[in-house]
């Protein structure tokens, strides 16, 4: 009880609000200064260890609570889960994701009583090392909403991310927020006009310039609006003939725009394109007059294995629907397109775990007709910053196919919608999102939008892209950049060593 009346109970209550309303959609600017300055209150001001993780695990768990609460909204809406156990879910996910804050804060406590206050100046690295690790953990990797997100709406400081990429955003938000506590704990006017420079930095930053775009492209998105609830109501025959119908409409409409390429969303179309069937045969039937090249979402099985092998695909067709390309799902989301080992047991008390599960494909292939190299990302591939560096290195355009029905209205296609917008800038390259339900978008390499699709809206946008190979320099030196990180970490270690004054 005296751990929840404590002023560092309310600290950390507070510093996980305000670090969640600074990330979209809420686009609180600058409202994680605040967060991290209560953040770092009470890990500086806390003597007791044990008191300090229960304080970070709060701020950590408050944090994905709000950030993530859209988990909750997916799986009772759409998973066949009640109410009760979809909170529960959430605040499972919430609590295994908040040992990230549980370590930063243990970590910087170290440093704390090591080199006094100044140690704060160490919480950019710590939280770029940390960020870097949820690439790869848990599971296949979850580094969704990152602190760099916190800062990228903001003004064209997007820019940066073209050298440091989304981490070095994470750095600068921590940056930020270390000089502005550390000022106001050593009374430094110095240190807080430095804080000031580099906040009016951030807002002044200029808009990246790309000038070597080879070819320009007209491309055309295909946004479905298909009700995820109807597969649930209606029979197999009923759900196909609908949902083909609805697409082969789009098709014909978008093809009086006289596009390069038509794009089709995430699992797209009810069928599975490599197999004989009506439904195939029903579509190419319906559009076999439209002689445009189409990048179209399906599942796929493969029933060359032992047992069948579920593959979330997307092919490549040109003008006379021949199969130039096809790309599988490499990154598959745990516990939406697979059970994690040993989470297979709770199959009995979450209906939406039952059933079969997707399986990885084994490569990042580019999809190519005439003069476009595509790097293909399927839903929520498109949130890994160093996948995506490797995959889209030698492409010249990047298409995010998803299906984000799942989250309605919540704040998740705004999160996922900016994490693209980064991979974009990151890369150098125009990100074309094609979605079920939104948001779908045309992306320049500066980040800019140039066309952007409403929340569960049947949509068509058609907009004259440019093809680039222009390699960023994180795309080029990414892993120089990650060995910066880790050397600029070690001589601020040495040199807070030889200067400690606490």
């Amino acid at each position: 009880m005296r751990l929840i009346i404590h002023k560092n109970f309310m600290f950390s209550l507070l510093a996980g609000i305000f670090l969640a309303l600074s990330l979209p959609n809420f686009y609180i600017p600058f409202a994680f200064i605040i967060g991290y300055f209560l953040f770092f209150k009470f890990i500086n001001e806390e003597k007791n260890l044990r008191k300090l993780i229960f304080y970070s695990f709060i701020t950590g768990f408050v944090f994905n609570l709000i950030s993530f609460y859209w988990i909750s909204y997916a799986i009772s809406h759409y998973g066949g889960v009640n109410s009760f156990v979809s909170k529960l879910v959430l605040i499972i996910f919430s609590v295994i994701l908040s040992i990230y804050f549980v370590i930063f804060a243990t970590l910087q406590k170290f440093f704390i009583r090591k080199y006094g206050v100044n140690g704060f100046f160490l919480a950019p690295f710590i939280i770029v090392f940390l960020e870097i690790s949820k690439e790869f953990f848990p599971f296949s990797g979850f580094p969704w909403n990152l602190n760099g997100y916190m800062l990228s709406y903001i003004g064209s400081i997007i820019n940066l991310s073209s050298i440091l990429s989304i981490y070095g955003l994470s750095f600068l938000v921590l940056l930020v927020s270390a000089i502005f506590f550390v000022a106001n704990e050593k009374k430094s006017v110095a240190l807080l006009s430095t804080g000031f420079l580099l906040f009016l930095a951030i807002i002044l930053f200029p808009e990246k310039d790309i000038s070597s775009f080879e070819k320009k492209y007209k491309i055309a998105i295909l946004q479905g609006n298909i009700n995820e609830s109807i597969k649930q109501i209606q029979s197999n025959s009923e759900y196909w003939e609908q949902v083909s119908n609805i697409y082969i409409n789009l098709i014909k409409e978008a093809s009086k725009e006289k596009p390069d390429l038509i794009i089709l969303p995430e699992s797209a179309l009810p069928f599975d394109f490599f197999r004989d069937t009506i439904m195939k045969d029903y579509f190419l039937q319906k559009t076999k007059n439209i002689k445009i090249p189409m990048l179209i979402g399906f599942d796929s099985v493969d029933f060359n294995s032992k047992y069948p092998k579920v593959f979330n695909t997307v092919i490549l067709l040109d003008k006379d629907k021949n199969i130039l390309g096809i790309y599988r799902k490499v990154k598959l989301v745990p516990f939406g397109e697979y059970t994690p080992f040993p989470f297979v047991i709770f199959s009995k008390i979450f209906p939406y775990l039952q059933g079969y599960d997707f399986f990885p494909g084994q490569e990042t292939n580019l999809l190519k007709y005439k003069g476009l190299s595509i790097t293909t990302l399927i839903c929520f591939e498109a949130i890994f910053p160093n996948f995506v560096a490797n995959f889209a290195k030698d492409a010249n355009l990047i298409v995010n196919v998803s299906n984000d029905a799942w989250f309605g209205r919540t704040s998740a296609p705004f999160q996922h919608l900016e994490m693209a917008r980064v991979r974009a800038v990151e890369t150098g390259k125009y990100l074309v999102r094609a979605t079920n339900t939104g948001f779908s978008a045309i992306i320049a390499p500066s980040g800019r939008f140039e066309k952007v699709s409403e929340l569960f809206e049947r949509q068509i946008l058609v907009e004259e892209i440019f093809t680039s190979k222009e390699k960023t320099f994180w795309v080029l030196y990414k892993n120089w950049i990650l060995g910066i990180f880790i050397l600029g970490f070690i001589a601020l270690v040495l040199w807070l060593k030889r200067n400690n004054t606490k």
